[in-house]
């Protein structure tokens, strides 16, 4: 008997590594999830200019963090437009609001020349 093979994330084009300056976020659509709802991840760069990429879900309730205002970076934080919760961009952990102590969803990145790819595992 055999294991299933476990199915490659998809790789899904969100910016070409020129455009992520420090406080810009790119928003990248992801497949729908299972039910049809839409998924979004964001990608930026830390303090440190490290790039991430995040679910684009606030761990309090399943909402956008930006609410649909497409704007993300509050004093230094990812902010959630709806709760207030601040998250810190090197590691997306909720450090106020309602949701303290968890963290975004991290989702991996992957560069091919000046092109950053997210990895989508559809979940």
């Amino acid at each position: 008997m055999s294991l299933p093979v476990p199915a490659q994330p998809a790789r899904v084009f969100a910016a070409s590594l020129a455009v992520l300056d420090e406080q810009v976020v790119v928003v990248v659509p992801l497949a729908p999830d299972a039910d049809a709802r839409p998924r979004e991840a964001i990608v930026l760069r830390d303090e440190r200019g490290v790039l991430r990429a995040y679910r684009n879900l606030c761990q309090h309730l399943p909402v956008p963090l930006d609410a649909g205002s497409r704007r993300f970076i509050f004093s230094g934080y990812l902010l959630c437009g709806t709760h207030g919760a601040r998250y810190r961009l090197a590691d997306g952990l909720c450090v106020h609001g309602p949701c303290l102590g968890k963290a975004l969803r991290v989702l991996e990145i992957e560069c091919v020349g000046d092109q950053l790819f997210v990895l989508d595992a559809g979940q």
